[in-house]
């Protein structure tokens, strides 16, 4: 049974309920800015969570209802509703009563598109996304014409010129009590939009504090809110503590105080210098160092073949197989196995060269989110990890097509197996004669592998 059954049955319910007061304003900055990250069914399960809290529904709801209105599977709800809390646009809270478990949904408002295109993390996300132009374009939406005021005298009005104060003897008792006396419930409010959470588990802070000399920079200088743009900083832009370190006082060197804007432009600058004037693409990044498997030389073909998988990016591997620049629509595909499923660069690696050579060079979208899905739920993280896995489910690939073709043998002729990377082949197998119907097999591979990633 799927894992997802454990957490919610359709019996469950739920109520949904806002932390702030949103307005349309959040539909535009939901729509255009936030559904490129989270995609269509994370969009539509907050935009129906949002009409659910305007309409006050009955509560509480059971799942299924939610299941009916969206037409989505609970496996795809529960999927969508952890996107929305990722990206901190939902709080989800849970209380379990006599085997019965309750959910309460709580909507948090979106950035401001000031804030999200300040962000530092969502707007590079953005950025690789929809690319530059169209990046460009959709910042230029929410640009707002404003009128220098250099050459103007203010003469607004004060609210002391216009309103006079209250006398003492036209106070009646107990106002004070009854004003702020209220209903149950909570005021509507305008409350800022949740920022992102990014776990500092793989950031060696302990090392970036002692590469610091005290003499250059206080240590309480690096205040709560330094440090969670520290952890943002070094994850988007992939930096090691010691690099961290230089940037930091560098920062407060230059600037004479250290502040999340200071620092976030001197790692910009500094990236920029690094990167030849560009902003940092997920399809770029390379296999972390902790999770690199061959150290020395390698010796047998399958530790070259790993160690390759582990040094080059996914942009470098798609251009070594295509002998030019990667399309965009797969460098998009790169970032949503990064970002979104998690995987490793190494990872996507093999999953890339897995799929490109057992689905006629075709990066097929919803094929690749099939196997990435399935892959992170086992939590690959190393090139020998996925490579075994990989085996693993070609070698029952294979299995169900001795079987297929023995079951009809009178009536169909033997086919050839699909065209694999060589580091998939096994070889203790002889090679088998090929056969002019290779699409047709693919297709078949593609077909039984889709179905096996359901049930899974």
């Amino acid at each position: 049974m799927s894992v997802h059954w454990k957490e919610i049955v359709p019996v469950d319910t739920y109520e949904v309920q806002f932390s702030g007061y949103l307005h349309d304003v959040d539909r535009k900055v939901l729509t255009m800015l936030y559904q490129p990250l989270i995609g269509a069914f994370a969009y539509s399960l907050y935009m129906t969570f949002w009409c659910d809290a305007e309409m006050e529904v009955e509560n509480p709801q059971t799942h299924q209802r939610l299941m009916n209105v969206t037409q989505f599977s609970l496996k795809d709800i529960i999927a969508a509703r952890k996107k929305l809390e990722a990206i901190g646009l939902l709080k989800t809270y849970k209380r379990e009563e006599n085997e019965s478990k309750f959910f309460l949904y709580e909507l948090q408002t979106p950035l401001s598109p000031a804030a999200f295109f300040n962000d530092g993390v969502l707007n590079i996300y953005l950025y690789n996304r929809l690319g530059k132009t169209k990046y460009c374009e959709m910042r230029d939406h929410f640009l707002q014409e404003e009128t220098e005021v250099d050459e103007y005298q203010e003469v607004t009005a004060s609210f002391s010129d216009i309103f006079a104060s209250l006398h003492p003897s036209e106070m009646t008792a107990g106002t004070y009590s009854e004003i702020q006396e209220g209903a149950n419930g909570r005021l509507a409010d305008r409350r800022p939009g949740r920022t992102l959470e990014i776990s500092a588990e793989e950031f060696d802070f302990d090392l970036l504090v002692s590469s610091i000399s005290s003499f250059i920079l206080p240590k309480e200088v690096i205040t709560p809110a330094i440090r969670e743009a520290i952890v943002k900083l070094a994850y988007v832009y992939q930096m090691e503590p010691l690099e961290m370190s230089r940037q930091i006082q560098s920062a407060y060197h230059i600037h004479g105080e250290l502040t999340e804007e200071n620092l976030r432009k001197e790692v910009q600058k500094w990236y920029r210098i690094e990167n030849n004037n560009q902003l940092p693409q997920m399809a770029l990044r390379t296999q972390p160092q902790g999770l690199k498997t061959v150290s020395a030389e390698p010796v047998s073909e399958e530790e070259k073949m790993i160690k390759y998988f582990e040094e080059v990016s996914p942009y470098q591997l798609l251009e070594h197989q295509s002998g030019t620049r990667p399309a965009e629509a797969d460098l998009n595909i790169v970032s949503y196995l990064i970002l979104e499923q998690k995987l490793t660069p190494g990872v996507v690696n093999v999953l890339i060269d897995y799929v490109l050579k057992t689905n006629d060079l075709k990066l097929t979208r919803s094929f690749v989110e099939k196997i990435a899905s399935h892959w992170a739920r086992k939590k690959v993280k190393t090139v020998p990890e996925a490579m075994a896995l990989a085996r693993s489910e070609q070698k029952k690939y294979k299995d169900w097509q001795e079987r297929k073709n023995t079951s009809f043998q009178r009536n169909t002729s033997q086919r050839k197996a699909p065209r694999l990377p060589d580091w998939l082949k096994d070889e203790n197998v002889p090679a088998e004669k090929s056969s002019p119907n290779i699409n047709e097999e693919e297709e078949q591979n593609q077909q039984w592998l889709e179905n096996l990633l359901k049930d899974i």
